[in-house]
């Protein structure tokens, strides 16, 4: 979220899921898509004062996408970068626009110089983040001056915060907005050594509709694919009604024995969800008890999803898991997955935020991208 502020992609995806400029300004690749060339922004500077070239982007990026393709090469010269690999990269433009693929440089005085709107001036990691307006900045000086960013504080006072889908709520200030963004995490049940029939009873058993009512205060979705409706554009075709009663038919076939349920630690609302889950597993005949870990037969995942790109996010998440599928379509990979029951939907969450009443522009801001926070276009009162 706080990346791009600091740091830029050669490309970014917009909202209609198209892969558009931002530090490249065009690319050709060949008819494999196993070399491709892209030519950099003239007068772009770092926040150093370094000027942006492709020498100078090339070791973040080689670093970067080293990670996905193991024998890629990046050659640097002038204002060109030639990306090249013995196998395509059909996929590389989505890559190259995550953050993690962001250009930046480093130097004995700071690990991380980039070109965006924001230079860094003081990190406490874990702590505080402290960022100026870069002057300099290709695409016009921010309107504020400077951003402080704390982490992990509980305070409600600060002209933007983040509201935490926990059991503990926080005390708004007065006239404070709320905003929540797209749905941008999904929540899943993964399973590990069990029974597919065994898996089909718990998702028959789980009613979503108070998950989404009490425990996320109407905020959420229910989730019943792994993308949401307005990434996917199909996620409806996968809503079903618990079944309970055909739950309990497929239980009493089969030979059980008790499962745990693992969330993260330290998680308040991962364990009012698992409680949740335990106690629709019992009414479909199964028990499943909660517990703090990872172990489980069951896991509760938590899963944030990167960009409007449907097919980078689902191949994402099915590698991540060590799922695999080959299919002629998103919609069979899901339907795949699903069908034999190694993930099971539960939710959809968005981000929230509390704004205060002098923050300006806010809306019109995150229109651009709803998984950044594009604080340079935003301003406030004195």
């Amino acid at each position: 979220m706080l990346a791009p502020l600091i740091v830029e992609t050669l490309v970014r995806i917009n909202e209609r899921g198209e892969p558009e400029p931002v530090l490249a300004v065009n690319w050709q690749h060949d008819a494999d898509r196993k070399r491709w060339r892209f030519s950099l922004k003239a007068k772009v500077t770092f926040h150093d004062g370094e000027p942006l070239s492709a020498t100078a982007a090339a070791p973040a990026l080689l670093a970067a996408l080293k990670k996905r393709y193991a024998d890629v090469k990046v050659t640097a010269g002038g204002q060109t970068l030639v990306i090249q690999s013995e196998a395509p990269m059909s996929d590389l433009l989505s890559e190259l626009a995550r953050s993690s693929s962001a250009v930046f440089r480093k130097t004995e005085k700071s690990a991380l110089i980039g070109t965006g709107p924001f230079r860094v001036a003081n990190w406490e990691p874990g702590r505080r983040l402290s960022l100026m307006a870069f002057d300099d900045y290709w695409n016009g000086r921010p309107y504020l001056d400077s951003v402080i960013v704390n982490l992990g504080s509980t305070r409600a006072n600060a002209d933007l915060f983040d509201i935490p889908f926990s059991t503990a709520r926080r005390i708004l200030p007065e006239r404070t907005r709320i905003w929540c963004s797209t749905a941008r995490e999904l929540i899943a049940l993964q399973t590990t050594g069990i029974d597919p029939q065994l898996s089909r009873a718990l998702a028959l058993s789980i009613d979503r509709g108070p998950m989404v009512v009490v425990l996320t205060q109407r905020k959420g979705e229910a989730a019943f694919g792994l993308l949401p409706q307005w990434l996917s554009g199909y996620a409806f075709l996968f809503a079903a009604a618990p079944d309970v009663p055909r739950a309990r038919q497929i239980v009493s076939q089969l030979r059980l024995s008790a499962l745990t349920l693992s969330y993260p630690p330290n998680d308040s609302f991962a364990r009012s969800l698992a409680d949740r889950v335990s106690l629709n597993a019992r009414d479909g005949g199964i028990n499943l008890q909660p517990a703090p870990g990872q172990n489980g037969n069951v896991r509760l995942l938590r899963w944030p999803l990167e960009s409007r790109d449907a097919a980078n996010e689902l191949t994402r998440l099915l590698a991540s898991l060590g799922l695999s599928e080959s299919p002629d379509s998103l919609y069979d990979a899901e339907r795949a997955t699903l069908e034999d029951g190694r993930l099971i939907p539960l939710l959809y969450l968005p981000a929230v935020y509390g704004i205060s009443p002098r923050v300006h522009g806010w809306d019109a801001a995150q229109k651009q991208d709803p998984f950044v926070l594009h604080l340079e276009h935003i301003w406030v009162d004195p």
